[in-house]
C-alpha cells in the first residue's frame, strides 16, 4: 500500500484506474492531466451513488475532490477514509462519468 498515488488523467481515462491506500492515512496525491480537457478527481463517500449527469445534488455524496487544467499537474494532499473498503472515483465536470472516467480507491 502506498501513501502516494499518481494518477494521469485523459481523455476519458484515469490511468491506473485501482489504487490501494492505507486507512486514515495522509496521502500525497500527484494529477497529471494530458487530456485536452479540465478534468477531476472525485472520491465518493463509501456506500453512496452518484447520479447521472453528475450535478449539485451528488455534491454531499462526495468525499474529497480536486482538479486539474488540461495539459497541467498538481501534487495535494489529504486524509484516506478511515473505513476500509472501495470508494468510487469519478470525473465530476459534465459528460465525463458519461463518457466512462471513474475508477477505484481501494483502502485498507
Amino acid at each position: 500500500m502506498s501513501t502516494s498515488v499518481k494518477v494521469t488523467l485523459a481523455d476519458f481515462t484515469f490511468t491506473p484506474n485501482t489504487w490501494t491506500v492505507p486507512a486514515g492515512k495522509e496521502l500525497t496525491i500527484t494529477l497529471t492531466n494530458k487530456g485536452a480537457n479540465e478534468h477531476e478527481w472525485v472520491i465518493i463517500k463509501k456506500g453512496e451513488t452518484v447520479t447521472v449527469p453528475f450535478d449539485d445534488d451528488d455534491e454531499d455524496k462526495v468525499y474529497w475532490e480536486t482538479e486539474v487544467a488540461a495539459g497541467e499537474a498538481k501534487t495535494d494532499k489529504f486524509t484516506a477514509p478511515g473505513e476500509p473498503g472501495e470508494y468510487k472515483s469519478v470525473c465530476g465536470l459534465k459528460g465525463h462519468i458519461e463518457s466512462g472516467m471513474e475508477a477505484t480507491l481501494i483502502v485498507k
